[in-house]
C-alpha cells in the first residue's frame, strides 16, 4: 500500500494582531524619578535662591530657611544689632524644613546711598 502524504493544514491569518509597547518616560520624568528621593528614600524638599541688593536702610523680611547678608559697600551696616564692615557677611541658617519669620532691619551708618551696598541671599522653599 502506498502512503499518501499528510494533508497540509491551511494557514489562516490571525485577525488584527496588535502589538503594544510600554510607554516611554520623557527625559524629564526619568530625571525627576531618579532625583526625587534621597539615598534613604525620603523625598527631597525643593527650594530656590533669591538674591537682592539694598542701598538704603530697609526692613528685610526673612520668611526663609537660610539668609545671608553681605556688605559690599564701604559704609558699615547694622543688621539687628550686628555691625558688618566692608566685605563682612552674616549667615543665619535653620534646620531642614524650618522657616525664619524674622524681619531684619538693615541700617547703614550714613544716609547717603552712594557707598551703601548690601546683598541679601535667601533660601526659600517651594
Amino acid at each position: 500500500m502506498a502512503q499518501t502524504p499528510p494533508l497540509m493544514k491551511q494557514y489562516t491569518k490571525p485577525a488584527d494582531v496588535k502589538i503594544s509597547f510600554p510607554q516611554r518616560e520623557t527625559f524629564r520624568e526619568q530625571y525627576e524619578k531618579q532625583n526625587s528621593v534621597n539615598r534613604v528614600g525620603r523625598p527631597f524638599t525643593k527650594y530656590y535662591i533669591e538674591v537682592k541688593q539694598y542701598t538704603t536702610t530697609a526692613n528685610i523680611p526673612s520668611d526663609c530657611s537660610s539668609i545671608t547678608f553681605i556688605n559690599y559697600g564701604s559704609n558699615n551696616v547694622d543688621i539687628g544689632g550686628v555691625v558688618l564692615t566692608q566685605g563682612q557677611q552674616l549667615t543665619i541658617e535653620g534646620n531642614v524644613n524650618e522657616i525664619d519669620t524674622t524681619i531684619y532691619q538693615a541700617q547703614f551708618s550714613t544716609s547717603i546711598s552712594v557707598n551703601n551696598s548690601i546683598t541679601v541671599i535667601r533660601k526659600l522653599y517651594v
